[in-house]
Formats: C-alpha cells, structure tokens, sequence
C-alpha cells in the first residue's frame, strides 16, 4: 500500500492540529504525508503553527479582506488547494464554517464525503472507512469511501491535539490565488450573547437539564460547579427551548463536545444528542428520579432521587471536605 497523502483544513487554529493528529494515524507503514491548508490574514502564521506539530507542508493562501472569506470564496480557494496537494484524503474541520465547506466542496469536485465523523482508518485496501452518527444521532452508521481524494468532517474536541515537535521539518508554499469576490454579503450581523468560560476546556462540568424546574434553581448546581472548581452547562432544552443558558454552553450533537475529569449529569435523561457531547468524559455522575432514564447506563455512578435533595448534600459534603 502506498503512502497516504492527507490534506486537512479548519479556520480553528485548535481543530486544525486535531486534523493533524487524525491525519498522522492515517499515514500508513509506508509512509505518508499530512499537508495543512491555510487560508485568510492569519494564514501564514497558521501554518507555521502546523509545521512546528509536526506537518510535512503547508500551502498558504492569503488574503487582504479584512472579514474572513465566506464558504463560497472558502471552496474556490479550497479546489485551488487540492489541485496543488493532490490528496487522496481531506479532513475539514466540522465548525459551523466547515460544515457549510465541506458538502460544497464535495459538490465541486464531485467526490465521496462523510460528515461529522467520529471514527475513521484506513482499510487493507486503502479505503477511508468511517463511523459517524445518523438520523438526529439514535444510530451509528459504519461507511467506507472510496476513490480519490475523499472528504471526511471531524467533530472538534474529539481528538488530541497534535504535540510540537523538536525539529519541525516541513515547508510553506504559496498560492497566488485570488478569490472571487463574495455574491452573497452581510450587511449587519448580530452576535448571539457568549458566556465568559469555554466548557470545552473544563475539566469539571455540572451540567442542567429538563429536572431542573425554574432558571433560578440553576444557581443551586452553578453553586456546586463552583465548589467542584468546574462549570455550568446544559443540554438541549436549557439552551434553546427555554434559553436558560447561552448556545455556547450546549453539551451535545447540537453544541459542544466535552472530555472533562468529571462530568454531573443532573436531570438529564441522556438522549443520544446529549451522550455524543459528553462520550469522552473520564468519569460521568448521573443524578435522576427516574431509574429508567437513558443516562444511567452511561455513568459510572448513578444517583436515582431528587436533585433538590442530592445537590444540596453534595454542597454540603464539599463544605465539610474544605474544612477539614
């Protein structure tokens, strides 16, 4: 089997050398060679990012709008790209951008793509097989994509960031391209309230669901959050039925993917939407009054009562615990 040649791309510095950790498995015995693709004002020191990780090539794409360029100037550029590398892989980030890249990317070059992947290798016959969630996340389907190239998405946070290497050994190439000028334009955006903290970089995370009965009961597990030095999130209802908490703190299919230390589910029936954000959690906690909801067979511990009385004897042994 010959060398694999992987062409990986996010606009998120983080995802990107996330990219390069799944490209570098993906290298086979024979060698293989993972190329980094940056595009924008920031490009060139994006990629050098990438070769102080350990990539073998980054191609540069620079540009002097001041905005970031759209999915559109973002594809065009991207066919450029792959002309240039000649993968037999690309691996895109799945942000709220690459998400919109990657099937019109697909589209153009008229090749094979698998979205929002959570596994991936290669067969014995070099094949990219797959593993990603379907139908709203109930199922995981298994897929092998064949020809050449063939496009895959990887959720962020799933995979280890690539490390830095001692001796970076790869090179940056220009491309003297030149986007098109956008045909759809924003004139006036209005940024959804963020809250203060990233719950991805959390190591302890309380997070609400539908058992908790009013938005202000949020400050009795936020209190618990704080004293486990953690942060407050929710699932999907908390983030968007009732916007009790900012988008950004949604744990899920829909919003984040988490590994934290600890992870308290707290009135969360455990749907597969919200499993998919918290699968990586080390060690998983899960206070419900029902024994049959979903999330007790994910947690390695599981409370079956009332939240409104366990929440409060937490806080009260964490109390006890700092005063002794």
């Amino acid at each position: 089997m010959d060398g694999a040649s992987i062409l990986i791309f996010s606009e998120s510095s983080d995802a990107l050398v996330e990219l390069l950790t799944v490209g570098r498995a993906l290298c086979t015995p024979a060698g293989g060679r993972v190329t980094a693709a940056a595009i924008g004002q920031t490009a060139t020191a994006l990629a050098e990012h990438c070769l102080a990780r350990g990539a073998d090539e980054a191609l540069v794409l620079q540009t002097t709008a001041e905005s970031f360029p759209g999915a559109e100037e973002l594809v065009f550029g991207l066919r450029e790209v792959v002309r240039a590398a000649d993968p037999d892989t690309i691996l895109i980030g799945a942000t709220r951008i690459g998400a919109d890249v990657v099937a019109r990317l697909a589209q153009a070059l008229e090749v094979p793509c698998a979205s929002d992947c959570m596994t991936l290798c290669r067969d014995r016959d070099g094949n990219l097989e797959v593993e990603r969630r379907i139908y709203g996340g109930r199922f995981t389907a298994r897929q092998v994509l064949t020809g050449r190239p063939r496009i895959a998405s990887l959720q962020p946070n799933r995979y280890p960031k690539a490390e830095p290497v001692q001796k970076p050994h790869g090179s940056i190439r220009q491309l003297a391209v030149k986007l098109p000028p956008p045909r759809v334009r924003t004139e006036v955006s209005s940024p959804r309230a963020r809250s203060a903290v990233d719950v991805t970089k959390a190591e302890v995370i309380v997070a609400a669901g539908r058992g908790v009965k009013k938005v202000e009961d949020l400050a009795l597990l936020d209190a618990l959050a704080g004293a486990l030095g953690g942060v407050l999130a929710g699932s999907r209802p908390l983030t968007g039925d009732v916007d009790w908490l900012p988008t950004d703190r949604r744990i899920g299919l829909s919003g984040q993917t988490v590994k934290p230390n600890l992870y308290i589910a707290c009135g969360i029936s455990g749907q597969i939407e919200h499993i998919v954000g918290m699968k990586g959690a080390r060690t998983v906690v899960a206070i419900n009054n029902d024994p049959k909801a979903p999330i007790h067979a994910e947690a390695d511990y599981t409370i079956v009562g009332d939240l409104y009385e366990i929440v409060p004897a937490f806080l009260e042994a964490c109390e006890r615990a700092k005063r002794a």
